[in-house]
């Protein structure tokens, strides 16, 4: 029981220092002038108007579609300039949108705007940390939309190659294949090409890429869980409701991988669940932060809104249509059933059966444990489909992308029925342990 007890009290620091630290960074954020961002937004038009609404850069490949519609919404909030103090503007994230039938989506209204069209009304929308907010604001002060892509681009790219280096290096190669199995199927270039989809996919692997970097444990590591608690809050910051789980699912599996390499194969499962829990609890702990602050500190009930939008992404009712469970699960696998994804998965299958020949690896005997363990995360998507049945329905181009995970961990399963002959690193140089 004590322990247990020491545990809520280090989440419930965490999530004081995480939520304190957020808001801080929001404010600070919300003080920059925004004078030169509108310059450089106004320097994006011609990009939008080319671009279009939610382009395909593969005509009829819906996961190649670019996200220009919320990307607009990141850039009117960031470029807001109302007269309102910098604490209220932080908290309840106003933009300035149209309701007189002369724009029908966000990017009319926002080149409306920066075009000076009249009667413009304020909108608030607190419920989110827009969290992105503090990244974008700087950026937006010294480049254009296009250039921000191709810095996000650049930072996704890096960021990727590291944990490829990072997992050769720890001798967890056979993971490789189905990262790049995964990072296909999530079409890895339009996810850098659109800031939308970017911020999940940089959490995630800055995740991976931390866990890769640890040093591995013998016995029970707390920094473990604070690395999930952690990145379930960053997700709730960050995220403006895309394909959140994947920040949970990644480095998930990642965590499994470095275990059975390390063969402590003993209570995966408990581990992938409870490490799953202290995400869950970062995520709508750090989500619930934001609406007792705004709540509390400005005349918005945030709690309320918050709790309605809730109810309704989770219903089954989408524009006066009842869809069930099985509907949601159809529409997002839908958009991978093309040919190029199923060559990537089959690919991905047929380098980690033939990696390394027949003579260097044999077929081992799986636990029930790792079994259920990749299992377990490969399932996450579907549970996270049937809880938010509305939000994965209307965006399954956005929200299919958790189906990497079920790619990730697949194929990680697959590479772990393999291992090689020669002992591992720790029974080669066994150092002493200064007790004779």
């Amino acid at each position: 029981m004590g322990r247990l007890w020491d545990r809520a009290k280090r989440i419930a620091v965490i999530l004081a220092v995480g939520g304190c630290v957020g808001f801080v960074l929001l404010l600070l954020a919300y003080m920059l002038p925004v004078e030169r961002m509108l310059d450089h937004a106004r320097a994006s038009i011609e990009i939008f108007e080319d671009l279009g609404l939610q382009p395909q850069i593969i005509k009829g490949y819906e996961t190649t579609t670019i996200d220009t519609y919320t990307d607009a919404w990141m850039l009117r909030m960031a470029f807001y300039d109302g007269d309102e103090s910098a604490l209220e503007k932080c908290l309840c994230n106003y933009y300035y949108g149209y309701d007189n039938g002369t724009t029908t989506n966000v990017i009319e209204s926002m080149i409306a705007y920066l075009k000076g069209a009249e009667g413009y009304i304020r909108i608030v929308y607190g419920r989110y940390w827009h969290g992105y907010t503090i990244i974008l604001k700087p950026l937006l002060l010294f480049f254009d939309y296009a250039d921000i892509l191709g810095i996000l681009k650049f930072v996704q790219l890096a960021l990727t190659a590291l944990c490829i280096v990072l997992l050769e290096r720890k001798k967890m190669a056979r993971c490789i294949p189905g990262l790049v199995a995964m990072l296909a199927c999530i079409d890895f270039h339009t996810v850098g090409i659109s800031m939308q989809y970017s911020w999940v996919f940089l959490i995630a692997m800055l995740s991976a890429a931390f866990l890769l970097l640890k040093k591995e444990e013998k016995y029970y590591d707390p920094s473990i869980d604070a690395v999930f608690l952690v990145t379930g809050m960053c997700t709730s910051y960050f995220d403006f409701l895309t394909y959140p789980l994947f920040t949970l699912g990644v480095p998930l599996t990642v965590m499994l991988a470095q275990r059975e390499m390390a063969e402590r194969k003993g209570r995966m499962f408990v581990s992938a669940l409870i490490n799953s829990v202290y995400w869950l609890i970062g995520y709508a702990g750090m989500w619930m932060i934001k609406w007792v602050l705004c709540t509390v500190l400005t005349d918005n009930n945030m709690m309320e809104d918050a709790i309605h939008t809730i109810l309704y992404r989770a219903g089954s009712d989408v524009f006066g249509e009842t869809v069930g469970v099985l509907d949601v699960f159809r529409e997002n696998i839908r958009i991978l059933l093309r040919y190029p994804y199923a060559l990537a998965g089959v690919c991905a299958v047929a380098v980690l059966l033939l990696w390394g020949g027949k003579e260097r690896w044999r077929f081992i005997r799986v636990s029930p444990d790792v079994l259920f363990s990749y299992l377990f995360v490969a399932c996450l998507p579907f549970v996270w489909y049937a809880a938010v049945k509305e939000h994965s329905y209307v965006h399954y181009v956005v929200t299919y992308r958790d189906l990497g995970i079920s790619i990730f961990a697949g194929t990680c399963f697959i590479a772990g029925l393999k291992k090689r002959r020669e002992a591992p690193d720790e029974q080669a140089v066994r150092p002493s342990s200064g007790m004779g």
